[in-house]
């Protein structure tokens, strides 16, 4: 425990009145107190040439603007007075504003007005300062009231730091608490979307509104041609909603595993089976929570090229045909999970094609509000996802939160915000931009730049030879070489030992290289336009990297990687 803070700021212009508090609350004896300020005491002190039980240390002021200044230097210093003994008239601020200019330096300072009432009332005073917590001494005072209203004030002082220290130690201990169970959240309630399914392109973000939410997501790869695609959100946010959520993926597990076993053939079962035996095992539950769970439980089955799904009062899909360029909503007829169904679950059935694009959600996204408390709403989402459908899968993904961002000129919501996409490849295409994915991997050493252009070479003539010609490709091999450069200069400072990695990737309409390092982030903000004039040397680098490529995009990601992503679009793409 800390030891107690017996600092008292004494403000006042009458140096008898200040030599007398000095007397009363130091360690020096009082006796002559009478005869130094003898008009400020009551008549009779019973203990009055007694030695102050208590010991305080004193800081005296003449002004309002010195004593301001000597809580700004012990703030500063963080040693802080515990109290004050302010009078109400003085030349210069009086102690009202005295008192107000102190508090917004120190709001936790005790402070006691010292006034004959002749000027001002307490209400008064109230109103000029704008806080109730003072305390009054009126005029005249015996030493008494001083060291009472010291020992009281100080104590108080320090019981409520106490308070605040053991506050935010409980504050500490439930946020480590809860990012223990965001942790925990991550993995029971958000599923990875499958990389091992051609022909289907999976993105997702989800982000919760209390770092535990509700909101869960999963993916179930059925086999090399089909994917079931789950979304839930649990009424409520926080760890009970996210706990339910957790129990609720394992019973659907469950309910597959079940529905396997019990038909005993291969034949996989459809999602209203799923779904009826799901809400069979978990409808006691539901209503003894007095809770329910809006569900979109969807399967991608690419040789029949059919979703079929069974939608549970869950926020409409949003599937862009994007041969036709027409957009449409997709929603059942069934009731959330934990209302009695009377009618087994409803499934539907809806065709695709290569191309198309499926966008998933929860209400927290299309409920976010701005400052007008006007919500996103769903029609804006269906307008930013119909302009944009052409847009990379993980880039559309982020642009949408951003957009959401952007509207509520805020990232942080009322509810969870989940969001995952899921676009239909042309299959020879996506065959074919699996076979062309490599990697290159350097030291950050200059003279490894001739492998670098080489691989940049050979991997466009490779991959798009007949969209690409030969400048082409040499504009494409200068700007990988010069983001090379870049990295070892400015992310490495030529520091010839560190790792440097590179991507390409062919998918349909583009070619992406992908430049990892982990050196110093890189602003492109921050680099001032070349001058072509010859008066400056630098700039240029990023001036023919962006010249080069048509799109190039910087980050850092959470672990320390900086990324540079250069696209390059080729014709006859989706």
């Amino acid at each position: 425990m800390n030891p107690p803070n017996r600092r008292i700021l004494i403000i006042d212009d009458d140096p008898g009145v200040r030599d007398s508090y000095d007397q009363i609350l130091a360690s020096k004896p009082v006796s002559d107190i009478m005869s130094k300020g003898k008009d400020l005491f009551a008549e009779k002190d019973e203990d009055i040439g007694a030695k102050p039980s208590r010991q305080y240390d004193i800081t005296l002021t003449d002004c309002g603007e010195a004593g301001v200044r000597a809580v700004q230097e012990a703030v500063s210093r963080q040693s802080p007075f515990a109290a004050a003994f302010i009078d109400m008239m003085m030349p210069g601020i009086d102690g009202a504003e005295t008192t107000k200019q102190i508090w917004r330096i120190d709001p936790d300072i005790k402070i006691v007005i010292v006034t004959a009432y002749s000027d001002y009332t307490p209400d008064d005073i109230v109103n000029l300062v704008g806080r109730e917590d003072l305390f009054y001494l009126r005029k005249p005072f015996n030493p008494a009231e001083i060291r009472q209203f010291s020992r009281a004030l100080t104590n108080q002082w320090g019981l409520e730091q106490e308070k605040q220290m053991l506050s935010a130690e409980l504050a500490r201990a439930h946020e480590q608490e809860i990012n223990t169970a965001a942790k925990i959240q991550q993995a029971l309630l958000l599923g990875q979307p499958p990389k091992n399914i051609q022909g289907i392109q999976v993105h997702q973000k989800t982000i919760a509104s209390q770092k535990v939410d509700g909101d869960f997501i999963d993916f179930i790869r059925l086999n090399d041609t089909t994917l079931d695609v789950v979304v839930g959100d649990v009424m409520g946010k926080g760890l009970p909603a996210a706990l339910v959520g957790a129990a609720l993926k394992s019973q659907l597990l469950r309910a597959f595993n079940e529905l396997m076993q019990a038909d005993g053939t291969a034949e996989i079962p459809e999602p209203e089976k799923i779904v009826s035996t799901l809400q069979a095992g978990m409808i006691q539950q539901f209503e003894e929570l007095e809770t329910f769970v809006t569900l979109c439980y969807t399967r991608f089955d690419l040789v029949q090229k059919t979703i079929r799904f069974v939608d549970c009062g869950h926020m409409r899909t949003i599937h862009v045909d994007t041969k036709t360029g027409t957009c449409r909503l997709l929603a059942g007829v069934n009731m959330p999970l934990g209302f009695p169904e009377k009618e087994a679950f409803t499934q539907i059935s809806a065709p695709f094609n290569p191309g198309d694009l499926f966008i998933f959600y929860s209400d927290g996204l299309t409920e976010a509000k701005n400052m007008q408390a006007e919500m996103y709403g769903e029609q804006r989402l269906v307008d930013y996802v119909q302009q944009h459908a052409g847009t990379d899968l993980r880039e559309l993904i982020q642009n949408i939160w951003q957009d959401v961002v952007d509207f509520a000129q805020s990232d942080i919501f009322a509810d969870d915000f989940t969001c995952i996409g899921v676009r239909i490849m042309n299959t020879e295409k996506s065959e074919a931009a699996n076979s062309l994915e490599e990697k290159l991997e350097i030291n950050s050493d200059l003279n490894e730049l001739t492998r670098v252009r080489d691989f940049a070479r050979c991997f466009c003539t490779r991959a798009a030879s007949e969209f690409l010609d030969r400048s082409r490709i040499d504009l494409i091999e200068l700007a990988l070489n010069e983001a090379v450069v870049n990295v070892i200069e400015h992310a490495y400072r030529n520091a010839t030992d560190k790792p440097v990695r590179i991507e390409a990737q062919l998918s349909p309409g583009q070619i992406e290289f992908r430049l990892y390092d982990w050196g110093r982030h890189f602003d492109p903000a921050a680099v001032p336009p070349p001058a072509f004039d010859g008066s400056k040397d630098h700039g240029f680098g990023v001036y023919i990297i962006e010249q080069a490529v048509d799109e190039i995009k910087y980050s850092r990601e959470e672990n320390g990687r900086n990324c540079a992503t250069m696209r390059i679009n080729l014709g006859g793409g989706n």
